[in-house]
Parts: structure tokens; sequence; C-alpha cells
């Protein structure tokens, strides 16, 4: 198993209404693309300064299902359309999960 873990800091000039787009957009990724075993997002609660402001974290088979997820139109969709014009900087890491036995 494969975890992805990506972080967003907005732009400060993002237009209203863009934390229910980014939502809806992400809940679309994980219903419509099959390689994704589990799936969370969420807005940082603003307890500690200079957070990210987005996390996404993504469960994956191994490293192909997550290449198709990558690749996948719906993803390269959210990410040109909702993400990429409000996004002003990005991190992310992907790991492997212990095995559970």
């Amino acid at each position: 198993m494969l975890r992805h873990v990506a972080m967003f800091r907005l732009k400060p000039d993002a237009p209203e209404g863009t934390w229910e787009r980014l939502a809806r957009g992400l809940d679309r990724l994980a219903r419509e693309i099959p390689e994704v075993t589990a799936y969370t997002h969420g807005r940082d609660l603003g307890l500690r300064e200079g957070n990210f402001d987005l996390a996404v974290v993504a469960d994956f088979e191994d490293p192909e299902a997550f290449a198709a997820y990558v690749g996948h139109p719906e993803h390269q969709a959210f990410l040109r359309d909702l993400l990429l014009p409000v996004v002003e900087e990005r991190v992310s890491i992907q790991f492997a999960l212990p095995d559970p036995s």
C-alpha cells in the first residue's frame, strides 16, 4: 500500500467559495477514480501559525495505481480548472504503508 499526502497553501486573493468548490472536486475524484482505495481531505483548523491551508490524503495499492490517479483525466481537469488557479504553494510526499500482517 502507498499513501500520498499533499498540502496546499492558497493564494490570499482566492475567490469566495473556493473551499466549497475544492471540497466538491476532491469528493468527485474519490468517487470517479477507481485506483483510489481511501481518500480524505480537510481544511486547516488554524491551531498553529504557518500551517498549510488544505491537505489531501489518498491511499493506493501500488505505485502503478498512484500513477494512474495522477494521470487520470478527472484529476488533471481538477488541477487545471479548480486547484492550480488558486494555489500559491504545494508540497507532497508518497510513502509505503506498513504491511498489516
